[in-house]
């Protein structure tokens, strides 16, 4: 594994030292099923203390990414399992892995109120300002997706279009910004067809078949803070990996 700076000031120097880890498994450093350096190894190569390790270690094997094996160590999770594991702001990550160019094309960036239902899911009051984003998701200049975020923003924050354009992640910008702090989120997902603007947008016939994806997001405080319908053409696959935990029946 390279070594990598890792800025010590930050308080999120576990993140830094999974994306060094992660980085290494697809540069192809670490193999599928290669143990990964000792907890010892790590915190003196990176400068962390053993607790940042810690994190960095559950924090990507709860992304499928490394798996533990009680008593022999930690290894690389096997390319298939990492491919199916969800992450909350992989699109561009995962159109990379299989080859593709991610892009987007914005459609609004607006403040808008809470209506009842989203306030509910959000956790705040109906009528609270949000902010909207809406983007057709592409895949080598294709569409595949539409998505339309909500996000519950510091009063009198803004996001400008062209940050988004320019930004490799939303969600990487409003952390910057903002301090968004994605951990995990909860998915539905249900088949539905194109309405006439789904179509449009999607470059499909009205009534196509397509994948309804509805997630709330929440912050390392288990906080909703996003609220996003996704909906994909029925040619984009959506892996996800399930696992099994001791005691399940």
């Amino acid at each position: 594994m390279a070594t990598a700076r890792i800025n010590t000031t930050s308080t999120h120097r576990y993140k830094q030292l999974a994306d060094i880890v992660r980085g290494a498994i697809e540069q192809g450093l670490l193999k599928d099923n290669q143990a990964l350096p000792s907890e010892r190894e790590l915190a003196e190569k990176y400068e962390v203390s053993r607790d940042t390790v810690r994190k960095a270690v559950r924090y990507l094997e709860e992304r499928g990414v490394i798996y533990s094996d009680h008593g022999r160590g930690t290894f690389v999770a096997p390319a298939i399992v990492r491919r199916m594991s969800r992450f909350i702001d992989s699109f561009s990550q995962d159109t990379q892995l299989r080859g593709g160019v991610p892009g987007q094309r914005i459609l609004a960036v607006e403040s808008t109120a809470a209506s009842m239902g989203v306030a509910g899911l959000l956790g705040v009051e109906p009528g609270h300002p949000l902010t909207r984003v809406r983007r057709v998701r592409l895949i080598d200049g294709s569409p595949v997706g539409l998505h339309d975020a909500y996000f519950p923003l510091p009063r009198g924050a803004k996001v400008e279009p062209a940050e988004i354009e320019q930004a490799q992640s939303l969600y990487k910008l409003l952390t910057d910004k903002f301090g968004f702090a994605p951990a995990e989120a909860v998915e539905n997902l249900c088949a539905a067809v194109a309405d006439a603007e789904d179509a449009r947008l999607l470059g499909i016939a009205e009534g196509a078949p397509i994948l309804l994806c509805e997630r709330i997001t929440l912050s390392d405080r288990r906080e909703p803070i996003e609220y996003c319908v996704m909906k994909y053409v029925s040619s984009y696959r959506y892996s996800t990996r399930i696992a099994k935990t001791s005691g399940a029946t």
